[in-house]
C-alpha cells in the first residue's frame, strides 16, 4: 500500500480576520473600592492622566529621536520656541480637549448621581 501526501488546504478567499467594532462606553457601573466615591473619582481621573503621560512621552520621544536623526534640531530649540497665535490657539484647543477626556469621569458620575437621586 502506498502512503499518500497529505494535501494543503485551499485558504478561502475571505480568510482575512473581520474588524470587530467595540462599543464606545463599557456596560455596567464603575467599579468602588473606596467608601468615598470621591477617591474613586480621583483615581480614575489619575489613571486616565497617567494614560494620556504616557502616549505623550513615547510621540514626544520618537519626534526627537527622528529630528536627530535627521540633524534637524538644535540642543535649545524646544526651549527657545515662542509660539505664534495660531500655535497657541491649537494648543489650547488640545488643551480644552485633553482636559475634557481626563475629567469625563466626573461627568459620569454626575448623570448617575443624578439618576440615582431623582
Amino acid at each position: 500500500m502506498k502512503s499518500r501526501k497529505p494535501q494543503a488546504r485551499k485558504r478561502r478567499a475571505s480568510s482575512a480576520p473581520k474588524a470587530v467594532q467595540l462599543p464606545r462606553m463599557a456596560k455596567g457601573h464603575r467599579p468602588e473600592f473606596y467608601e468615598d466615591p470621591a477617591i474613586d473619582q480621583l483615581f480614575a481621573i489619575v489613571t486616565a492622566l497617567t494614560g494620556e503621560i504616557s502616549v505623550l512621552f513615547d510621540r514626544l520621544d520618537t519626534l526627537e529621536r527622528l529630528l536627530i536623526e535627521a540633524r534637524t534640531l538644535r540642543a535649545d530649540a524646544v526651549e527657545t520656541y515662542v509660539p505664534d497665535a495660531s500655535a497657541a490657539a491649537l494648543r489650547g484647543e488640545r488643551r480644552d480637549e485633553l482636559l475634557r477626556r481626563v475629567f469625563a469621569v466626573l461627568e459620569i458620575y454626575a448623570a448617575r448621581n443624578a439618576l440615582s437621586t431623582s
